[in-house]
């Protein structure tokens, strides 16, 4: 019966499974390393001029007690005195799409989508410092304030309503720093100063921060209110680069001061868009809901780069493996090495019966060193073999591979011609110099 004709497209097949599983690896290596990209754009935001990350360490200089949102914690309202909110939506009811190009998100003034609910929720808890925004997310990007990256006035008409300033508008002054003096001695110091128009504020709001071209601070509560609610214009006030800047820092600390009184609990500041505060419960136990939510936390950063790490050395180690030394074979190596050795005892029989004692060692010695090259480097090397592995043995250690190789070098190539007094001395020479390398480096 003739036999069936080997398929190529097996061998194909075998060749490219590997790859697809190591590219399946780095697939999922870089894509948990940016599934997570809105938590990075959101710690970009907080650490640019427009975040208020610098907060925290200006108020805790000044022995102000402070409290930063975390989306695992979840205070209680009751340990809260004050809530610093900044807004970086246009937009609370409706959430915004992913920008598709860098001039899509260079111009996006959504830079971090907040529920109305949750707006409404964190602004009835707690007496709340609302700050409005101002600027797109060119600063973010660039670092650079410009006019152009300011939001235009008009795009302010959705969320003003939305957040309870209906018929209140928005007024900037040029492009320069408006500074201003005030009683305390302290300067306030805004760059294009973003301020309400004191002729739109109705009567359920009043000027707590008055500025040369406006209100600065506007503190409003309408009737179903339960907490006062106050309305920072100019972000730049408070933020990142505003703290920096003349004595706004000074400024900033002493109206916070002001409104938390006597009042010893912390200031929340609330960079996250999720409700994180939770309402005293009288009783001690709290019974928590275990989901996906929960499992999905050893997926979040910083895990995700420890995941996506395993994945990608999980690759390449698979890559080496099946590439570079080749797929796992079957352990039919006790066979070969039975009939190799059945072979060099009868070839070792026959010189010796022909007294050709200097030709066995010669090859003793070659196919020994053959050996020590497979156990190092797997394969087969050839006639290589002898130099490969003396040239590992020289990286190791080059005293000892210089004599090791000096005699096994002569015992391959002399041995033969040798009288059989200098032939034992250098076998013995061999075998004390084996001895060593078996000792310090084991089967290299």
């Amino acid at each position: 019966m003739a036999k069936a004709p080997d398929n190529p497209d097996r061998g194909q097949n075998a060749a490219i499974i590997p790859m697809v599983v190591v590219g399946g690896l780095l697939v999922a290596g870089f894509f948990l390393m940016t599934m997570f990209g809105g938590s990075a754009r959101d710690r970009a935001l907080d650490a640019s001029p427009i975040g208020i990350k610098a907060m925290g360490p200006w108020l805790q200089q000044a022995d102000i007690p402070i409290r930063n949102s975390h989306p695992r914690l979840h205070p209680a309202v009751a340990d809260l005195g004050l809530r610093i909110l900044p807004l970086y939506d246009l937009d609370l009811r409706r959430k915004a799409p992913e920008p598709d190009t860098v001039e899509d998100m260079l111009n996006s003034g959504n830079l971090r989508d907040i529920p109305l609910d949750n707006f409404n929720a964190k602004i009835k808890e707690i007496q709340t410092v609302v700050m409005l925004p101002k600027w797109r997310g060119a600063l973010v990007e660039t670092g650079i304030a410009h006019e152009q990256s300011l939001i235009p006035l008009d795009d302010f008409d959705q969320i003003l309503p939305q957040i309870g300033l209906r018929g209140i508008r928005l007024q900037r002054g040029g492009p320069e720093f408006t500074v201003e003096a005030l009683p305390s001695g302290d300067d306030i110091a805004l760059f294009h100063a973003q301020t309400f128009n004191r002729a739109s504020l109705p009567k359920t709001c009043k000027i707590k921060v008055p500025f040369s071209t406006g209100a600065l601070v506007i503190v409003c509560q309408p009737d179903e209110m339960p907490h006062p609610v106050y309305f920072v214009s100019d972000p730049d006030l408070m933020n990142n680069h505003g703290l920096a800047v003349a004595d706004n820092a000074a400024n900033v600390i002493a109206f916070l001061a002001g409104l938390r009184g006597d009042d010893e609990r912390p200031v929340y500041i609330d960079r996250s868009p999720d409700l994180l505060t939770a309402l005293e419960r009288d009783d001690e136990r709290q019974d928590y809901k275990r989901g996906a939510a929960e499992f999905e936390r050893f997926f979040q950063y910083p895990f995700s780069i420890y995941w996506a790490a395993l994945l990608i050395t999980l690759a390449a180690v698979y890559w080496r493996g099946s590439k570079r030394f080749g797929p796992l074979q079957p352990d039919n190596r006790k066979s070969r090495e039975i009939s190799k050795r059945a072979a060099i005892d009868a070839k070792a029989r026959l010189l010796r019966l022909s007294g050709n004692d200097g030709r066995m060692v010669a090859d003793f010695v070659r196919v020994q060193l053959q050996e020590l090259s497979h156990q190092s480097f797997g394969g087969d090397a050839g006639q290589k073999a002898e130099a490969r592995f003396l040239k590992l043995l020289g990286r190791r250690n080059p005293d000892l591979a210089k004599d090791f190789g000096s005699v096994a070098r002569s015992l391959m190539q002399d041995a033969p011609a040798m009288p059989p007094q200098q032939l034992h001395r250098l076998l013995a020479s061999y075998h004390a110099l084996l001895q060593k390398v078996m000792e310090h480096h084991g089967p290299i």
